[in-house]
């Protein structure tokens, strides 16, 4: 007879989802918000409680496993767009955690037992979290050493508005799409720290560059001068939202300089190792 602690197996089961959610993140060079990413394991926590439950055994089933895998992938993915693919990053992240679970099994000769026609192991809770751990550190320090962008994808990028001028390194990505729906005009990402050391004495802040058209409201109020726009965008767990963009006196690439002058500046972190602070297009 197993005895089974509900409180254990809701933090063990959200502790292993949130950790591999993460590595599908990283493995995707994905975002999502992170209330979503905790929504997310939360609800695979609640899952895993359910399937505990007398009446909702059948949640442990394959048909019960893929209703609770749709779920978490729908709340922190979402479905639209390139959401496809982190679906299936986060299939095959799971089946290698599953792979490696049972590889320890083997190796530390874990004693099982069967219930309902099924293989039971008996893993303790911090072991599970232990190996999720591992997955994400194993997939982190392969993207970190092999994974990482090199050579001509990488570039440095001068942006200059009147004075002064912020630099960062750039990745080029024929993937980024994003431009003025107005007038059609190419517009290159990067960081909203890049904006607050073009513009240092406005004290701009992470928290408002979330609000883009508070932001240019103010900038209207502050910098008049300032040519700024909202520019509509589309990512991985994100059907619509808006940029913060300003029109710069002079962008150059490896000291060269380009005909695209509007940048817009994203709250979030656009690499997940830091290896760039913005992306152009390629």
């Amino acid at each position: 007879m197993a005895v089974v602690y509900i409180d254990e197996v809701f933090l063990v089961n959200a502790a292993v989802d949130w950790l591999l959610l993460k590595t599908a993140l990283s493995l995707t060079g994905g975002g999502t918000r992170p209330r979503r990413l905790w929504a997310g394991a939360g609800f695979g926590g609640l899952a895993a409680c359910a399937a505990c439950l007398p009446g909702l055994g059948w949640l442990g089933s394959l048909p019960g496993a893929a209703l609770a895998y749709s779920g978490l992938c729908l709340i922190c993915f979402g479905w639209r767009g390139r959401a496809w693919k982190s679906w299936l990053w986060f299939f095959c992240v799971c089946c290698g955690f599953a792979g490696l679970a049972l590889t320890v099994c083997s190796l530390l000769r874990i004693p099982a037992f069967t219930r309902g026609g099924r293989i039971y192991y008996r893993l303790s809770g911090r072991l599970l979290v232990l190996l999720a751990a591992a997955v994400y550190g194993l997939c982190r320090l392969l993207l970190d050493r092999f994974a990482r962008h090199r050579g001509r994808e990488l570039l440095r990028l001068e942006l200059t508005l009147g004075e002064r001028t912020a630099c960062c390194s750039a990745l080029r990505d024929t993937g980024n799409t994003l431009s003025d729906p107005v007038t059609g005009e190419p517009a290159l990402v990067a960081s909203w720290r890049a904006a607050a050391r073009l513009l240092p004495e406005l004290g701009l802040t992470k928290a408002q560059f979330e609000d883009p058209a508070g932001l240019l409201l103010r900038l209207a109020e502050a910098r008049p001068e300032l040519r700024t726009r909202l520019l509509p965008f589309r990512a991985v767990g994100v059907d619509r939202g808006l940029l913060a963009a300003l029109v710069l006196d002079r962008v150059a690439e490896d000291g060269k300089p380009v005909p695209t002058r509007l940048a817009a500046f994203s709250p979030t972190e656009l690499s997940d190792g830091g290896g760039y602070e913005a992306i152009v297009q390629g």
